[in-house]
């Protein structure tokens, strides 16, 4: 086995868990392939007792950086052959994290090329949506506070749409993390209690005429969307950061006959 000609996808996950293995499945899921050996090669590895939370970072709860644990297992993963890296976490790219992550990288001479999820995000959004103006995010509280989409897409010309620091925390962030009902706590299925956030959540950029949304944390991503019908459209982060890893992996000439481009509508 030559690994070395081999463009090996790298996931580092943990971040939940769940979302790792979510990404995974996107990857398989946009691949046209009618064997086994049409698919392409990908590793995930899920360490999450060795990542600290980012939100809790972020917040000032724990002092480490889990930038420096994030850099450890994709030194790992560049071991075993990985050239293409995706973090399978929105807040993993707040700069202070994502900064100390690319700086540790470079200090350790690592030739992966990692992908940077928000900025796939937007150059999805602007490929694919350049009439739209208004946007929702839903994210963590770290990515909130930080401004991790809020600055980027106001950088770009889009106007964002975030709720106040109240319904952030109370809504949006308590269907992430709350222990008894969130998604954390719950990958395998979304409680009621979860919906009912949901629900109250997209009713509130449905009221602010949003042209899209963005769910913008991973642990989103295991939110059953399709069928749904909204009055606006949702970009699931995850499933564009699988698209961007295709792409990578399969180098330009070969993106038509590989890459299932990802819908641009999740109704």
């Amino acid at each position: 086995m030559n690994a070395d000609a081999d463009n090996i996808i790298g996931i580092i996950g943990g971040m939940g868990p769940q979302a790792g293995v979510s990404l995974l499945n996107e990857i398989i899921a946009q691949t046209k392939s009618l064997n086994d050996q049409g698919h392409l090669s990908s590793i995930l590895i899920s360490l999450p007792k060795h990542i600290q939370d980012r939100t809790r970072f972020l917040e000032g709860e724990v002092a480490e950086n889990p930038a420096f644990a994030i850099v450890e297992i994709i030194v790992r993963v560049e071991s075993i052959g990985a050239k293409t890296i995706g973090i399978a976490c929105n807040t993993c790219h707040v700069p202070i994290i994502y900064q100390t992550i690319t700086r540790l990288l470079i200090q350790n001479k690592s030739k992966v090329k990692l992908l940077n999820m928000p900025h796939e995000v937007l150059k999805y959004l602007r490929q694919q949506f350049p009439g739209a103006k208004k946007i929702g995010i839903m994210a963590t509280n770290g990515t909130y506070k930080f401004g991790l989409y809020q600055n980027l897409l106001l950088s770009n010309g889009f106007n964002p749409v975030v709720p106040d620091t109240i319904f952030q925390s109370t809504v949006i962030h308590e269907l992430i993390y709350n222990p008894q009902f969130g998604i954390k706590s719950n990958p395998d299925v979304i409680t009621h209690k979860a919906y009912q956030l949901i629900n109250k959540a997209f009713s509130f950029f449905e009221q602010e005429k949003v042209d899209v949304v963005i769910l913008a944390c991973t642990e989103l991503s295991l939110i059953p969307v399709l069928g749904l019908d909204l009055p606006f459209t949702i970009l699931d982060s995850s499933k564009i950061m699988a698209g961007a890893l295709i792409r990578e992996a399969t180098r330009a000439e070969d993106n038509e006959k590989n890459f299932v481009k990802v819908k641009s509508n999740y109704k």
